[in-house]
């Protein structure tokens, strides 16, 4: 067996435990390289654990068969190393072992020899030592029948050390590299150039899988380039993919000023540059993407921003859809839609607003038109000052009076100190007067029994008549943008004539430092780049 790792001397009183290199690993007959004693398997996973040690024949406090006594010269002793009680967690049908070998107490000149057991005696030893020397050399060692390995010390005995920091195994599938730490950073890659500090890349499975109590995978850049990076080029896979079952976060990304987490898309059909799924059953509040935005001294910020370029009708910037629990869609709502007409915001389905809806033109609906398909009938809402409600009806004067009942859902939302009623007499002329009018009902008087048609408003009581003058916030003028694009132009003409904007329509810098819009848009700048503490 060939023992990789230059022989390290130690003081025979300490022996101390430390983690090494894991040797290079091929098959025999690989190209180039290491390779290791026996048949093992080539392209099997490597999983890297914290250093421990297994065995220690110097140690009478070591469990049965891990411990004591010494190795005597030229007699074979076994270790079960992945059934070793101090190192729980090496699972059966382990392929080989990283091992750092070492022998201390030497009773004279001599070496060790370690192999699986039930194998071959190998002819090449994997340490050699002199009497009263401390001496140890890493090695990756394959297992034997119950995942043992055989030791012999050759020539004169001595004490022996096995320390183990990782084994091989055909049990972790496509993963060709794993490693597992009991604390602190199982791998951490640095690059001070234009590469990657940790590049992953595999056909079927995940080019890189981190997963711990603090981050799975952590990564920083202070060039201009990503933190992570994750690239699919084809298949069904993930260019970056990210799983917590916890409280946490599968991806987290954070930025000063750029981005916490970049994806882009390319290609045709449905491909995502981001796909999140919350296979949640319980509990409310699961997202499958979750966004915050924690900044509190700049103006504009954003939990979630999407931004599409799409020229295709429908293409979103952010879009929203309800799937049964067969999977069918249903009602789906956009922000930022395509169309023709654009929309900022979209939905296919039933909206509800818990707030004030407010809008800076009309309001209406929209409905097929009955002759023409290349058209459609756009009825705009009628608006006014109050929250009104209202009903309407027919009744008929009877002795010159009727009563109109007042339905209960009226009553329960109309203030009733607000009530207003319009009668109009029908089929004759006839005068026409309301004697009371409140919950109870409304009464009217006419000259002739006619038919009359009434409608009954009131004010909404929950919500009162706010003042329709009220301090300006949708109309606050952005020196980035033309914030009024989309508006009528006798928007921009009233905006001119209340000082706003200059005639030539651009911002009137006198009332913004006066109102102190120009502090805000201070605010909204990023911070200025800091210089290097190098």
């Amino acid at each position: 067996m060939v023992g990789i790792l230059a022989s390290a001397f130690l003081q025979a009183q300490q022996t101390p435990l430390s983690n090494w290199t894991v040797p290079a690993y091929r098959a025999n007959g690989a190209s180039g390289g290491l390779t290791t004693m026996s048949d093992v398997t080539p392209g099997v996973g490597f999983v890297g654990v914290a250093p421990c040690r297994l065995v220690d024949t110097r140690q009478a406090g070591f469990p049965p068969g891990w411990g004591t006594p010494s190795l005597v010269q030229g007699q074979p002793r076994s270790f079960d190393l992945n059934s070793d009680p101090l190192c729980p967690g090496i699972p059966a049908g382990v392929d080989a072992y990283s091992l750092n070998i070492t022998v201390t107490n030497t009773q004279g000149p001599g070496f060790i020899l370690i192999y699986p057991q039930g194998g071959s005696q190998p002819t090449v030893s994997t340490v050699n030592y002199v009497a009263g020397q401390t001496i140890a050399n890493a090695a990756i060692v394959p297992a034997g029948t119950n995942g043992s390995v055989t030791v012999i010390a050759g020539v004169s005995g001595a004490d022996l050390i096995i320390d183990i920091n990782g084994y091989f195994s055909d049990a972790l599938g496509s993963n060709q590299f794993e490693v597992r730490s009991g604390g602190g950073t199982a791998i951490y890659g640095e690059n001070t150039g234009s590469g990657y500090g940790v590049w992953g890349n595999s056909a079927t499975g995940y080019g890189v899988v981190g997963g711990g109590g603090a981050g799975g995978v952590w990564a920083t850049t202070s060039g201009a380039g990503s933190g992570v990076y994750g690239q699919n080029t084809g298949g069904a896979g993930s260019g970056v993919y990210g799983q917590h079952t916890g409280s946490g976060y599968g991806i987290y990304g954070k930025s000063a000023t750029g981005f916490g987490v970049v994806a882009e898309t390319g290609g045709s059909g449905s491909n995502a540059a981001v796909y999140a799924t919350n296979a949640s059953s319980s509990g409310a509040g699961a997202s499958g993407v979750y966004g915050a935005a924690t900044a509190t001294d700049l103006a504009w910020n954003y939990g979630v921003l999407g931004e599409a370029k799409g020229q295709i009708s429908g293409s979103a910037g952010v879009q929203g859809r309800l799937l049964s629990p067969a999977g069918a869609v249903g009602p789906r709502g956009s922000l930022g839609r395509r169309g023709p007409p654009d929309y900022g915001v979209y939905s296919n389905g039933d909206a509800h607003v818990e707030g004030t809806f407010t809008a800076t033109t009309n309001k209406g609906f929209v409905q097929p038109h009955p002759n023409d398909a290349s058209k459609e009938i756009r009825y705009i809402s009628l608006e006014g000052p109050h929250t009104e409600v209202y009903f309407r009806g027919t009744a008929q004067v009877s002795q010159g009076v009727t009563r109109i009942p007042i339905p209960q859902h009226f009553r329960f939302v109309a203030d009733p100190a607000t009530y207003s009623t319009l009668v109009t007499p029908v089929g004759a002329m006839a005068t026409t007067a309301v004697v009371s009018e409140g919950p109870e009902g409304i009464v009217v008087v006419a000259s002739r029994n006619v038919k009359v048609h009434y409608v009954v408003y009131a004010e909404r009581e929950a919500v009162r008549n706010p003042d329709p003058i009220i301090e300006n916030v949708h109309f606050r003028p952005d020196p980035d943008a033309d914030f009024l694009a989309h508006l009528p132009d006798s928007f921009r003409q009233l905006m001119i004539q209340n000082g706003t904007l200059n005639s030539d329509g651009t911002v009137n810098m006198e009332t913004a430092r006066r109102l102190g819009w120009d502090k805000e848009w201070e605010k909204r700048k990023p911070p200025a780049p800091q210089p290097s503490s190098d």
